[in-house]
């Protein structure tokens, strides 16, 4: 079955905030739109901490997530309390993977992979584009699966 965007999208947040809820942390959706928060989420232990989550979702037939040069340009300026999860929906009979990444870190490593490959081709997009998409790959981001720990959140 063919989903949309958005269903895959909202799929990726609710993952994320009940795996959050699971592991005895405290998870909310944010509201929808805005930028840069998905899910916000803290120990119950100690609630005047918190982090925010940004949250990308592929679906099984995707094999990178997207984002654009120019959103990870402003994310590499981010608090370290923002992070990115970036979920792999898996199949419909696989449980998802998660992969908890710094915002900061993993914006300014896939900004330097974009880098490369546009300098590569000449400093130009192929074809001349002014697009500012990019694609962040499994392989771009594998040290940091299933590291929930690095949020700071989940009590012992």
């Amino acid at each position: 079955m063919k989903r949309s965007a958005q269903q895959v999208g909202r799929a990726g947040e609710l993952f994320v905030a009940a795996e959050l809820n699971k592991r005895g942390a405290l998870a909310t959706l944010f509201l929808t739109g805005t930028p840069r928060v998905d899910v916000v989420a803290m120990d119950p232990g100690q609630l005047s901490s918190s982090v925010n989550l940004q949250v990308k979702t592929k679906s099984p037939q995707s094999r990178v997530w997207q984002t654009s040069i120019k959103k990870l340009e402003l994310e590499r300026a981010a608090p370290e309390s923002d992070f990115m999860v970036l979920v792999d929906l898996g199949t419909d009979t696989e449980a998802p993977t998660y992969y908890i990444c710094p915002l900061r870190q993993v914006a300014s490593k896939i900004a330097a992979i974009y880098q490369t490959w546009l300098d590569s081709h000449g400093g130009k997009r192929p074809g001349g584009s002014d697009s500012t998409h990019c694609s962040i790959s499994i392989e771009d981001v594998s040290e940091w699966r299933g590291r929930w720990d690095l949020l700071g959140i989940i009590p012992a």
